[in-house]
Parts: C-alpha cells; structure tokens; sequence
C-alpha cells in the first residue's frame, strides 16, 4: 500500500499558524510537523501539540525568521542592526549564490558562521526539549540552506541523536513530491490565485509508483504576526485548504494511499 507522509512546517511561526496547523493534524491529513521554538508564541504552540499521538513533532532550525534564543550580542552575524535574524532576502542580498542544488545554495561566501550558528542551533534544540521533556522526533532545515548550515544541523542532530529529516529526502529513501504551486515571483497576488488542490490531484497517480511519498507545505491561518515576518504569508492559507480537503482525503482513500508519520513507517531510527 502506497503511504503519504504530509508535513507543515513553520509551526509557532505567528498563532494564527499554529491553529492552522492544530486544524490541518486534527481533521486533515498532517502528520508531520516543525516547531520554530526560538518564536513567542512557541510555548502555548508546544503545549496544544505535545500530547498528540498521530503527529511527528520535529524542529524546524531556524536562523532567518524572528530573533534568536540567543541574545543578539551572543551571535552578532546572525542578526542585522534591529537585532533580528538576517531574512532569507537579505542574505541572498549580501551573499552572491554561485550555484544552487534543489533547496541547497552554494554561496560565494558561506554567510553563516560555524562557532555562532553552532551556539544557536542547540539553544533552538534545548529549547524544545525544555518545552516538550523530549527531543524533537527529527530535525529539518528551514528556508536558506547553505553548506555551513547544513554541517551545523547534522552537527547538532549528531550530539543530540536525532534524526535529519532532510537527508531522508537527499538519498531518496522517500519519494519528495513536487509543489508547483510555489512560484518565482510569489507575491501576494500569486499566492492568493494558486491552486494546490487541482495541482495536488492532478499528479496523485505518482503516489501508486512509490512505496513513501513526503509532501512539504506550509499550511496556516493568516495573522498580523505572520504578514510582519514572513514573505509567505497567504499561501498558508491555500495550503490549509490542501491539506484539510474532502475531496482530497477521498482521492487517497479511492487510491488507497494511507496518511501516516515518519514513526509509522519507521524511518526515524
């Protein structure tokens, strides 16, 4: 029987994600997510999650959105003059990218330093466990990955044995499905006229050629909080549709495609 695992990543993001994606693992097919526990609202996000059995929470390292565990004087490359982290539009801005793998980007100069980006990453762990009284079921990397960031992250999944949730979809021990719904540009006006429902069930019959199949998406509800701090913002609310649809949850059922979590399947050991 051919398995989907659906994840949502940007949990804690802004509150109006993290109902989202309480809604999209309750009455949707969400089976996965990662928890941003450097963001305020990370504490009330970790305690509407912690006890649910059908969900794989994993941390999200995050070094582009918001500010860090850290204080700013702590990690002073990581952030930009108002003491927030560097976005991902700034770094790009600054560091010329030479070539580009999928999501990874090899940049003329690494624009993460190990020792601070080090330091932030396993207070970002140690955060979660504190909130959660376990480690996180496995780690991922969020927006920007540069070399740097990524020896970081199994760095840090390496001290703390956890597992790296990308490196599942890097040796192709799952099948990666595609979102085509994100475009280059993805403004506002793009991200409300995306259609990831009819995009999703037009390329459902890959899933019978594969025996796991990962879905990323970035599913939530639309607040202040989340227009202020990230560029995809309206898109979460596309994804939320996605994710909780009828019609796609018969798709799957008609196809015979089961919804489980990465500890379903075994593939966090």
């Amino acid at each position: 029987m051919p398995t989907l695992i659906v994840q949502a990543d940007d949990y804690a993001i802004s509150e109006g994600v993290t109902e989202g994606i309480l809604r999209a693992v309750e009455e949707g097919i969400v089976r996965a997510t990662g928890i941003f526990t450097n963001r305020p609202s990370a504490a009330l996000a970790a305690s509407r999650i912690r006890d649910l059995d059908q969900v794989d929470v994993g941390l999200d390292l995050n070094m582009v959105t918001g500010t860090p565990i850290l204080p700013a004087s702590e990690v002073p490359t990581l952030v930009n003059a108002q003491g927030n982290l560097r976005t991902s539009h700034q770094i790009t801005a600054e560091f010329p990218v030479i070539a580009r793998d999928g999501m990874y980007s090899q940049f003329e100069v690494d624009p993460f330093d190990h020792d601070e980006t080090l330091v932030e990453a396993r207070a970002q762990l140690d955060r979660f466990v504190e909130l959660f009284g376990r480690p996180p079921a496995y780690v991922h990397h969020h927006s920007i990955i540069s070399p740097m960031l990524d020896q970081v992250l199994h760095e840090v999944a390496a001290q703390y044995s956890v597992p790296v949730m990308d490196d599942l979809l890097r040796d192709r021990r799952v099948n990666a499905l595609p979102n085509p719904w994100y475009t280059v540009p993805f403004g506002a006006a793009e991200q409300a006229a995306c259609d990831p429902v009819s995009m999703f069930l037009a390329g459902i019959e890959e899933l019978a050629d594969h025996e796991i199949s990962v879905l990323i998406t970035h599913p939530g509800y639309v607040d202040a909080d989340l227009l202020d701090i990230s560029s995809y913002n309206v898109v979460r609310a596309r994804d939320l549709q996605l994710v909780t649809a009828l019609e796609v949850r018969e798709a799957l059922t008609a196809r015979g495609v089961a919804c489980a979590s990465y500890s379903d399947c075994g593939l966090l050991r």
